[in-house]
């Protein structure tokens, strides 16, 4: 009988290890490794979490990084610890966690070559820095795509290392170069020596279109003749996400480094048109309108 009861015990602890250890597995459903052109990246990453999980623990790419934000599926901060390559975040019941972070130790330059070299558990998209060119991929890829300018490109699991070559016209919002010059997209080795040849051409007809109408939508006051095309652009994205955004959002859709992306934030701040405030260890940009709250 006693011989019994220790067996049940025992049953009844490891299944409740066992649930325990399910609970607290996180499920990646979006791996984004956002590329500039300065060498950062900016990763995002999304995974479902188990409500009755206390805390998941998730392998981060990198132990050189920095602008660390994690937030739960109403965008409200969440506690973490950083130990080494893994972070522990303390989501309490949370059922999706967003995690944000930069880091510059993902690429490497020899000449005007540029590598990007990561270990990743999870399906991952890489966005190259806006007209770019991809030279070489160390294994079969998802997909291949040029996306707005920036070669992208969906893999699996895996040790990578892609090559991409940036021009010197290489620009965008809030850049100092031209934007759209110059041909751009994907002239690709892939592994052992297949190759693919995807070359495009960037038409600025797009991005004026998009200038057009955003101003047309957006109340720009007295000052809004002082604008640029991607300064409006970035005000319609703002307006676009609800009045409100935080940096990373506006960096990864405009593909801009972290210099160029605040720059341009500060200076739409002292024209009047945006406000920043202090979220954790990022900054929230808002949307004003003639100088108040609200788009």
């Amino acid at each position: 009988m006693k011989q019994s009861m220790v067996v049940l015990l025992v049953g009844a602890l490891l299944l409740t290890a066992a649930a325990h250890a399910s609970a607290g597995s996180p499920q990646s459903t979006s791996f984004v490794i956002q590329v500039y052109s300065d060498g950062s990246s900016l990763l995002t990453q999304k995974l479902a979490v188990p409500s009755a999980s206390a805390s998941v623990e998730i392998p981060l790419l990198s132990e050189v990084l920095s602008n660390v934000v994690a937030t739960d599926q109403n965008g409200s901060p969440l506690s973490f610890k950083i130990s080494g390559s893994n972070i522990t975040v303390y989501t309490l019941g949370a059922t999706q966690v967003t995690l944000i972070y930069d880091t510059q130790s993902l690429t490497n330059k020899t000449g005007t070559v540029w590598s990007l070299i990561f270990v990743t558990s999870y399906n991952t998209t890489v966005i190259l820095p806006k007209y770019s060119t991809l030279s070489y991929v160390s294994g079969t890829t998802y997909s291949l795509s040029v996306q707005e300018g920036s070669p992208t490109v969906t893999i699996a699991p895996g040790a990578w290392k892609l090559s991409y070559g940036v021009s010197a016209g290489t620009g965008g919002p809030g850049g100092t170069t031209t934007q759209g010059g110059g041909p751009f997209g994907i002239v690709i080795e892939i592994g052992s020596g297949a190759s693919l040849l995807v070359v495009l051409v960037a038409v600025g007809a797009g991005g004026f279109l998009a200038f057009r109408w955003w101003r047309g939508r957006l109340d720009l006051g007295a000052q809004g003749k002082d604008l640029r095309q991607d300064d409006v652009q970035v005000l319609g994205f703002i307006r676009e996400k609800g009045g409100k955004v935080l940096e990373p959002e506006i960096r990864t859709r405009f593909a801009l480094p972290k210099t160029s992306a605040w720059r341009q934030i500060k200076r739409l701040e002292r024209m009047g048109f945006v406000k920043v405030t202090k979220i954790g260890s990022q900054n929230q940009i808002e949307l004003l309108k003639n100088g108040e709250p609200g788009a």
